[in-house]
């Protein structure tokens, strides 16, 4: 079925000719439209392109993957309709070569083209991002060692101005920070030159000229005209028939307070303004009657200006302008100072990369800007191979434009047809979820675009797509309320407004669909965190408290749409997610209420990989092989499982050595201490040691952790924990991480350990390994950067009253695109440090930003919600802080004031304000939690459904001995249990223990008796064995890993088992026992086809396992009384399909034919068919059976 496009959509398909700009509002199709486009350009165009014509150029290799899946699947959908097209042929062929890329590969591909334009090693490798961390230590130790040596005047006040405590540690961070800022422009250089520029100025008229100054005055203008409307609020309020009518005249003089500011046009005027205001006092209200609460609110109002008014005063005018500008000129010698260190470093960086044939992520933007541009005049022009690429792309595509940066743009443009009078470039992207400023994104890029490209036609066009495709009216309506109200220009760099928002246009069937309309609204919930109401909870734990018992709720009273049959059904935990702004802070206290809950939950983590104790203790013992005389990393291996000391015994030893370091006492007690067996224990554990230690010359760092393991049997006494498969996984991608360490330029267990501090040091952290599967069904917690581009169900946004970072404007040293560096003034005479008015500015500049961006994260967050929108946070004094903006009920204005908007510190900071008082909406419900009354809730309900405690106190007393009392209980020692035989069965069985024909004879003998054990094969002999089970394992976990949405190419495989390795999901011996052409086969049948289709649905399960009751005349022929036996199983795969549900299972037995299977396996599958029906009650339409050793897929009938 054709899919149908809105007149927007098929424009921005059909559109030729010209430069477009797509802006595309969360949830409009971009992705469908764009892939669309492609596709009408390689099959309708006349001519139609070839897809070695176009540039696709994506912002994630995720997304980039899955849009030439998507092609790939249009192409062969086109070819099933025209199968003698030999256009299409070509297509389909071409389609796994195409460039729809990351920016960063497609630079790649044009460095390893063309190498020999910029003197490039062609063996050259990307260099691994702990081995850079390294390599960029030892260059900044370098530089500044040199710079001490040199002992220049200027480098030393600057050590003296900017460097902290003991060590250089302040100084290498601001040389860092200012090196990987200026790499995100085309020319590092000129932009440290600019950015000393403006801290010149040898007047006041030169002062007033400089951009940062006129930016004070136009911020300085908006706060006034803001303060305006409050104060016009306010004349309002006193006019009222109870209003404080004496108040007027001096709000009145207020107002002309600000509208002065407002009229005036220079820095300099401005800050003789502000020094003669004149705020005057409140007249009393004598004689008339007035509502107090009106009269507050007029005080309230007065004071927010007069507070705003004083707090610009002490952030920009907080002394004579000429006092500011000698303290610019004197900074400048400092600055000047900073960027020759950046300099140096940048220059002695790039030689000791070359000297290791090393290029990271930067060095390949930069270099293949330098091969596709020759500069000139100070500008970039297309170089002479930029002009072969332009011949070869008719089309320039690129996702997500809002997250380019300059030196992106300078590549892109080069390779287009813009300066030969050809505009080929397709941009699509949504400036309201720009949310990667972090990492040095551009969005004004996007909005000049936005601001310039005409929406009627010409060389340049802008095309808005606002219809909402996702979500339900009432998510979109709360979206938009809130929105409409805090998002404009000066606040999130976009004016939303009618054509910004959010319209329905998703098909949900009906408002007799689902839930009651008023079930679906938006509910905000505020918890009133009042000091008497703590109970010892932080506001964590009651949120992590309240979403749990919402759940619960949603659970059991509320339907969503499945994607699948399109009916309502109940909620799944897999239905939601729980979007915060960093899982770190919050994400273990949520996992813990949640298990405590009995909700399963997937948190994803990746942090604390280096911390944990099964990775801690072997980093522990590598530090003692490489030096023994470490006191803490030798106390901690050997009160570990490998050393096996107790704290006594450490004490005991140390009692006895008390005037020594800890490891002299332990060198020295094997030959003076008084225990014997201590004595031998610390020897045994010293030749150990030793023993590992000669290993070292000839031994792989990996492989030396390997033995470590085997032989102490570290691995396996941490998989004998609960979480073990978690500590083993740990391990394992330990072991991964040395390997990729040993091909990096370093060497040896030195440089591996010093490896491993740097990372922590710059907290560069791998993440725990996971084993939960992200897919299963369990409650997500998800950071909102990760979710962009997802879609759930029910959405919860925790975390709303969390203050926002203010890291960026708080630094010793602030960095901005556009105004260069902001630095202190320190005069080292007077020994005073005070901001320069760049940096104030600066400051509030960044903290505007940095709101903006937070406000559009809420944006992502929000828009994330297919059905339920719910959000959490809390507030002191909640029912306050809600009624306390009422004020702005009412008063026309949509918009609320510039000066509330932007003193936003938290996500409820933009919220509360915006419901204008009211807790009850056409589009929100506003619940307020009192967490005083939630803990006596569930108290209760503990009470309730508590045992009850007995009282034997009142107990009637027996007599002694009773004849009746004699004979019953004669009666009860004689009793016979007559279910004894079915008390000696076997009560429980493993599907594969069913599936066997010589069932019956195999359990004869110890059917009713203890069946002996199993002889444990430790896992470091299992890894050297490759016998089936073990190769059945690793298809079967390769399988439940596998992304159906990726191409099954051989490359893609491998780079993907690449990953599964680095990230410990498998490791190498289990990887080497999968068969990538068996597998690429499997990938490109019928079955996976579906299978894929299936995943996009969202109804593809994995190793699922089952216990179910059957009849004991099943298992034992004949007795047919009796309680019900237990199967259980796990299976493999299955998913639904309109008519019925579908059942898969791998094997990889090596068999004769495919009868010999369907014998072996008839009864298994019929049993994991019955679980299927009894789970889902539908219909099993297909039980197939998919044989790698066979390449065959093979259904069994009933």
């Amino acid at each position: 079925m054709s899919v149908a496009f809105t007149k927007e959509q098929q424009k921005v398909i059909d559109m030729r000719g010209c430069n477009i700009l797509v802006s595309a509002a969360a949830g409009s199709g971009k992705t469908a439209v764009l892939v669309e486009r492609i596709i009408k350009r390689l099959t309708k165009d006349v001519p139609p392109l070839n897809v070695d014509e176009l540039l696709v150029v994506t912002y994630t290799e995720a997304a980039a993957a899955e849009m030439k899946e998507r092609l790939r699947d249009a192409l062969e959908k086109a070819l099933e309709e025209n199968p003698g097209n030999v256009h299409l042929l070509k297509q389909a062929t071409l389609v796994h070569n195409a460039k729809i890329t990351t920016i960063h590969s497609f630079c790649l591909s044009v460095i390893r083209e063309h190498f020999h334009e910029i003197d490039l090693d062609p063996g050259f490798r990307i260099a691994e991002e702990g081995e850079l961390k390294l390599l960029k230590q030892d260059v900044l130790d370098n530089v500044l060692e040199n710079a001490y040596e040199e002992a220049d005047e200027g480098f030393l006040d600057f050590t003296e101005s900017y460097a902290s405590g003991r060590d250089d540690k302040k100084l290498e961070e601001l040389i860092l920070k200012v090196y990987e800022f200026s790499r995100s422009f085309p020319s590092p250089a000129q932009w440290m030159s600019e950015c000393r520029e403006q801290y010149h100025a040898e007047n006041l008229a030169g002062l007033e000229e400089k951009e940062f100054i006129k930016t004070i005055v136009k911020n300085t203008h908006s706060y006034m005209e803001s303060l305006k409307q409050v104060l016009e609020n306010a004349k309002d309020i006193c006019r009222m028939e109870l209003g404080p009518k004496n108040y007027e005249e001096n709000v009145h003089l207020a107002w002309e307070n600000v509208d002065s500011l407002c009229r005036e046009k220079t820095f300099c005027g401005m800050y003789e303004k502000m020094k003669s205001l004149n705020w005057g006092r409140l007249k009393p209200n004598k004689g008339i009657e007035v509502e107090k609460e009106l009269e507050d609110t007029v005080k309230d109002l007065k004071k927010q200006a007069k507070d705003t008014v004083d707090d610009i005063v002490k952030q920009y005018f907080y002394e004579e302008p000429e006092e500011m500008r000698k303290d610019l000129c004197h900074t400048e010698k400092m600055a000047r100072v900073l960027f020759e260190l950046v300099s140096r470093f940048s220059e002695e960086f790039q030689q000791e990369k070359a000297s290791k044939n090393l290029i990271d992520f930067g060095d390949m933007e930069h270099m293949a800007m330098q091969i596709l541009t020759v500069s000139k005049d100070g500008k970039r022009y297309p170089s002479r191979t930029a002009k072969e690429y332009q011949k070869q792309f008719k089309e320039i595509m690129i996702d997500e434009y809002q997250d380019s940066n300059f030196i992106q743009e300078t590549i892109l443009q080069s390779v287009s047809g813009v300066e030969n009078g050809i505009y080929n470039i397709f941009m699509v992207g949504d400036v309201k979820q720009s949310i990667y400023r972090f990492r040095l994104s551009r969005p004004e890029l996007f909005i000049e675009k936005f601001e310039t490209y005409s929406q009627t036609g010409g060389e340049k066009v802008r095309i808005d797509l606002h219809k909402n495709f996702r979500s339900r009216e009432e998510v979109l309506a709360s979206v938009n309320y809130f929105f409409e109200k805090i998002m404009d220009k000066d606040l999130g760099d976009v004016a939303y407004d009618e054509k910004a928002a959010l319209y329905p246009g998703a098909d949900f069937g009906g408002d007799e669909q689902g839930p009651a309309k008023e079930d679906r609204k938006t509910e905000m919930y505020l918890i009133d965190t009042k000091e008497e109401n703590g109970k010892g909870l932080d506001a964590k734990e009651w949120e992590a408290r309240v979403i749990a018992a919402k759940i619960k709720k949603l659970l059991c009273s509320h339907t969503v749409l499945d994607k699948t049959s399109k009916r309502q059904r109940p909620v799944r935990f897999g239905d939601i997610v729980i979007l915060v702004r960093s899982p770190k802070s919050c994400g273990e206290t949520f996992a813990k209420t949640f298990a405590d809950e009995g909700i399963p939950v997937y948190t994803g983590s990746r942090e604390g990989y280096f911390q944990t104790q099964e990775i801690s203790v072997l980093l522990d013992y590598l530090k003692i092989l490489d030096n023994r005389r470490q006191d803490i990393p030798l106390a901690g291996v050997m009160l570990s499982v490998i050393g096996g000391f107790t704290s006594e015994e450490l004490a005991k030893m140390r009692a006895e050595f008390p005037g020594m370091k800890f490891h002299e006492a332990m060198i020295g007690y094997p030959k003076e201490g008084e225990d014997e067996c201590l004595r031998e224990k610390i020897q045994s554990f010293w030749a150990g040691v030793e023993k590992f230690r000669e290993r070292i010359p000839y031994t792989a760092i990996h492989e030396l952790l390997f033995q470590i393991m085997d032989e102490t049997g570290y691995e396996d006494y941490m998989d004998a924990f609960p979480d073990g498969a978690k500590r083993s996984a740990n391990i394992r991608m330990l072991v991964e991480k040395a390997r990729a360490f040993e091909k990096t330029s370093y060497k040896g267990v030195f440089h591996f350990v010093r490896y491993i501090e740097k990372l922590n040091k710059y907290e560069v952290d791998y993440g725990e390994a996971s084993v939960t599967d992200e897919v299963s069904d369990v409650v997500r917690i998800m950071s909102i950067h990760k979710s962009k581009g997802l879609e759930f169900p029910i959405v919860f946004v925790a975390g709303m009253s969390g203050k926002f970072n203010t890291q960026d404007y708080k630094n010793s040293i602030c960095v901005h695109p556009k105004f260069g560096i902001g630095m202190d003034c320190v005069d080292l005479e007077r020994r005073t440090k005070a901001p320069t008015i760049l940096k104030r500015m600066m400051q509030r500049e960044l903290k505007l930003e940095n709101a903006g961006e937070e406000l559009r994260l809420l944006y992502v967050a929000m828009t994330r919600a297919k059905e339920k929108l719910i959000l959490v946070g809390s507030a002191a004094d909640a029912e306050q802080k809600v009624e306390k903006y009422a004020v702005w009920k009412g008063n026309g204005k949509i918009k609320m004031p510039f000066h509330l908007r932007a003193s936003a510190d938290s996500y409820y900071g933009f919220l509360i304000p915006a419901l204008e008082g009211e807790r009850e909406l056409p589009d929100v419900k506003v619940k307020i939690v009192d967490p005083l009354e939630l803990y006596e809730e569930k108290q209760l309900e503990i009470r309730e459904t508590g045992w009850k405690k007995d009282n034997y106190e009142n107990l009637p007393v027996e007599k002694p001995f009773d004849r009746e009392m004699e004979k019953n209980i004669n009666e009860q020692f004689a009793f016979s249990y007559p279910y004894e035989n079915e008390q000696k069965r076997k009560q429980k069985f493993s599907v594969s223990e069913l599936k066997r024909p010589e069932f019956e004879d195999e359990y004869s003998e110890n059917m009713y008796g203890k069946k002996e054990d199993e002889t444990y094969v430790p896992s470091f002999m299992r890894e050297e064995k490759s016998g089936g089970a073990f190769r059945g394992t690793a298809f079967h976990k390769m399988l439940e890993l596998w992304d159906f949405t990726k191409e099954g190419t051989k490359t893609s495989i491998q780079r993907q088992m690449k990953q599964w390795r680095e990230s410990g999901y498998m490791d190498g011996d289990m990887l080497k026992l999968l068969d990538v052409e068996k597998l690429e086969k499997f990938l490109y049948t019928s079955l996976a086809k579906r299978m894929t289709d299936a995943q996009k649905n969202g109804s593809l399960y994995r190793e699922q396992p089952f216990v179910m009751g059957v009849e004991p005349e099943e298992i034992y022929e004949g007795e047919k009384d009796g309680d019900l036996i237990l199967v259980q199983g796990i299976i493999d795969a299955w998913f639904e399909e309109p008519d019925g549900v579908v059942l898969v299972d791998y094997k990889t037995d090596r068999v004769s034919s495919t009868e010999e299977l369907k014998r072996r396996y008839e009864k298994q599958l019929y049993y994991y068919a019955e679980a299927l029906e009894r789970m889902t009650g539908k219909r099993v339409k297909e039980n197939l059976i998919y044989s790698f050793a066979l390449g065959q897929l093979i259904e069994v009938k009933e």
